[in-house]
């Protein structure tokens, strides 16, 4: 006999109570977890006014995930140059199409793709050449990547609500592809019958803890580097240090003789996860002086497509786009001038790493750093 999908969930959550018994890191995940309410993030409302109806909404305006007319939703994070991404597009189209053809899930269970680090035209080109069903948006500052905790797309996020006026409760997630459509369908149609407080009276799993991102040198090695470049800035460098900032951030400072006086310089490791679930995660450091004007920018593992690194003139055309500016200014990402070819993704993290530099500067003025 075949086992109901509503026997299915319920074994899963027994399993899930179980694993907390015995073990309490067996499920526990980095990204957002089952039981969980969906992060209420402002996403900007689709330009096509029938997307805009699908979900539900009555003007171009923001919105957040409760203001879609819907019991279920199933949320893609995506990016349109992520290759499992492109190929999920036909399995979700016939899943959206499933739904629009069944009497019991049509208008009860919506599908919305939201693009990070994507601008309006990549979308809509994106959702041309693939034929796209579903409305797709932008999140071009990794806003509701970020609250969802996530990593590498496609991430697909499933959420249910009992009521219109209640906010949508996370049942689960995927990541990576999934072509396992008639199953998937018939999951979200049995999240019809349920209540979502099945989810969120399950105890939480305790979180595990994040893996740490590290480059490929060593921090020895990068300790060399930095100085190095350091000495490129100006004459007899000293106090040379690792800072210990409440934020954790991996930050480097010294002082050194530039137009005649002695200065405080800078320098900050990044380690960004890849948005992409074939890429190469992002590393790189970066030079800026008191006033956060950046100085130098410095490779430690930058790729494009096929996880290739950059060439030299490629790291020359975008240390161009960087160098010059401040941390304070602004850092929207136009893939048109900003990105090297065949990296658009790897610049768009980079560019989106840069953007929260203010609040590096700001820290840094709350602990009395940035004094000559």
């Amino acid at each position: 006999m075949i086992t109901s999908l509503r026997h299915q969930i319920s074994a899963r959550i027994f399993l899930l109570l179980l694993g907390i018994l015995f073990s309490t890191s067996l499920f526990a995940a980095d990204t957002i977890n089952s039981g969980e309410m969906f992060p209420q993030i402002a996403l900007p409302a689709p330009m096509d006014q029938l997307q805009r109806s699908y979900l539900g909404l009555t003007d171009e305006q923001p919105f957040t995930l409760n203001q879609i007319d819907a019991r279920v939703a199933l949320v893609e994070i995506l990016n349109v140059h992520c290759p499992h991404c492109i190929k999920q597009t036909q399995p979700y189209n016939k899943l959206y199409r499933m739904i629009e053809a069944d009497p019991e899930t049509r208008g009860q269970i919506k599908m919305l793709g939201v693009a990070v680090a994507n601008d309006d035209e990549a979308i809509d080109d994106f959702v041309v050449i693939y034929s796209v069903a579903f409305p797709v948006i932008p999140d071009r500052n990794f806003k509701l990547h970020s609250a969802l905790r996530a990593g590498p797309t496609p991430f697909s996020v499933y959420a249910v609500r009992n009521t219109p006026r209640d906010l949508f409760v996370v049942t689960d997630t995927h990541l990576g592809g999934d072509d396992k459509i008639d199953e998937l369908f018939d999951y979200l149609k049995d999240l019809l019958s349920m209540d979502s407080a099945e989810f969120t009276s399950l105890p939480q799993t305790e979180k595990a803890a994040a893996t740490e991102l590290l480059p490929p040198q060593s921090e020895a090695e990068i300790n060399t580097m930095v100085k190095t470049a350091f000495g490129r800035q100006g004459q007899n460098l000293h106090d040379f240090r690792k800072l210990d900032l409440p934020s954790d951030r991996w930050v480097y400072s010294a002082t050194l003789e530039r137009n005649g006086q002695r200065q405080p310089i800078f320098a900050e490791v990044a380690n960004r996860s890849a948005i992409c679930d074939v890429c190469h995660s992002v590393h790189f450091f970066y030079l800026f002086d008191r006033s956060g004007l950046i100085l130098d920018f410095i490779p430690l593992q930058l790729t494009k497509y096929g996880n290739v690194e950059w060439n030299k003139g490629e790291l020359n055309y975008f240390s161009r786009r960087v160098i010059g500016k401040h941390l304070a200014d602004s850092w929207a990402f136009s893939p048109k001038t900003d990105a090297v070819t065949s990296a658009t993704m790897t610049s768009a993290i980079i560019f989106d790493d840069l953007g929260q530099g203010l609040k590096l500067l700001e820290e840094l003025q709350q602990e009395k750093l940035l004094e000559p």
